[in-house]
């Protein structure tokens, strides 16, 4: 029920003409240097795109849809890293696409991040 109210949700707020949702990701690094990237999607929560860059690389990956309040997929750095990203949004307020996620590296580096919009980072 609550996959169909965020669809329904994410639909309702597109009818006027949008074709995607884009939501933007932010972390700060150990060196106090920020990265910064976006999330974007379909407007039934599908075909999802993640990146995030920072001084030295970019990582992306995508999604099939965003029905649950966690989900996992993986991502490829340019600068040949791999691994697994995992975003969660709060289960309150349905809406909401805002939270925080991590993405874990192969070689055991992770690195954490925000997502949603400025006025939730």
């Amino acid at each position: 029920m609550r996959a169909a109210t965020l669809t329904l949700m994410l639909m309702s707020s597109c009818l006027s003409g949008c074709t995607a949702s884009a939501i933007e990701n932010r972390y700060l690094g150990m060196n106090g240097k920020y990265g910064s990237g976006s999330t974007t999607m379909g407007v039934y929560a599908n075909d999802g795109k993640f990146s995030i860059t920072d001084e030295k690389s970019t990582c992306s990956g995508s999604f099939p849809s965003w029905q649950a309040f966690t989900i996992v997929f993986p991502v490829t750095c340019t600068d040949s890293r791999t691994g697994s990203v995992t975003m969660t949004r709060p289960s309150a307020g349905v809406a909401i696409l805002a939270g925080e996620g991590t993405i874990q590296f192969t070689n055991g580096a992770t690195k954490r991040f925000a997502f949603g919009p400025k006025s939730n980072m």
